[in-house]
């Protein structure tokens, strides 16, 4: 079954139920995004652009990871970037009326979150090709 079917995988009138082992990993991936956010939030002052532009590669990274158990390859990666951005751009406000930096400290954030999306798709379809059953 590919990645982009694998929303689809249940039939209609019986849905399977999840192995303990796929909610774990299910869990794992979402708390792995949720702990991106934190340490992001706690470190977005004294982050180089470098770190940011990082940061935000691997959040959206690990987004698109979370999400395509729920919708196909291609609609994760760019909601993954989509939310990325949108939390780089709060974070860049927060920035601008906290301590007075400029908008353009949310560039870094942006790109990352993109290039993480980018990056996610290749590397989590080879994944898929590699472990098919879907863990």
């Amino acid at each position: 079954m590919s990645i982009e079917q694998r929303h689809d995988s249940r039939s209609a009138g019986h849905p399977a139920k999840p192995s303990t082992a796929r909610r774990f990993i299910v869990l794992g991936r979402w708390a792995l995004v949720a702990a991106g956010i934190v340490a992001i939030a706690l470190g977005f002052a004294a982050a180089s652009p470098v770190v940011r532009f990082a940061a935000f590669a691997g959040l959206s990274f690990l987004l698109a990871n979370a999400l395509w158990q729920h919708m196909p390859l291609s609609q994760a990666c760019a909601a993954a970037a989509a939310i990325a951005i949108v939390f780089g751009a709060a974070v860049a406000l927060y920035r601008l009326f906290a301590w007075g930096m400029g908008l353009e400290s949310w560039l870094p954030d942006a790109l990352g979150a993109v290039v993480g999306a980018l990056v996610a798709y290749p590397a989590l379809k080879r994944i898929d090709r590699i472990s098919p059953d879907g863990l």
